[in-house]
């Protein structure tokens, strides 16, 4: 009897609590486990946890920013890597440079959809799998 795969599980941290319920909604509709921190503080004491595989990060938070929360956990997490997509309506080229040398794995700008913010936690949770190698024929 094989055991069903585990569901991925995604912290969605963003002080907008209608976009939060938004995008927590969509997640949990489309299978994952979701968490929400309305707060840099909160995102930094869920995802330091390692119980996540992915973070939605709002790069301007109320007590840590994303920067800061994205720093502090790529500390942290040496064992157990996190993935981060940061959601901002800040479109600045050096927010967007900030948050790459800081580590985030994808950016995205609001007012985002929902289908686009699905794609990328799709793209950054894929398993990869080795290459298939090719039986030679006899």
């Amino acid at each position: 009897m094989t055991r069903p795969a585990k569901r991925p599980r995604i912290l969605v941290a963003d002080d907008d609590p209608a976009l939060l319920e938004a995008v927590q909604g969509y997640l949990e509709s489309e299978g994952y486990e979701v968490g929400a921190a309305v707060d840099g503080n909160r995102a930094l004491d869920m995802g330091g946890s390692g119980i996540f595989d992915l973070m939605v990060l709002d790069v301007h938070m109320p007590l840590y920013g994303g920067a800061e929360v994205l720093q502090m956990l790529r500390k942290r997490l040496l064992a157990h890597p996190i993935k981060v997509i940061a959601l901002t309506a800040d479109a600045r080229w050096a927010v967007r440079e900030q948050m790459q040398r800081d580590g985030v794995d994808a950016f995205l700008v609001k007012p985002v959809s929902l289908a686009q913010l699905g794609r990328e936690v799709t793209r950054l949770l894929a398993i990869e799998l080795p290459p298939k190698v090719n039986p030679q024929r006899v």
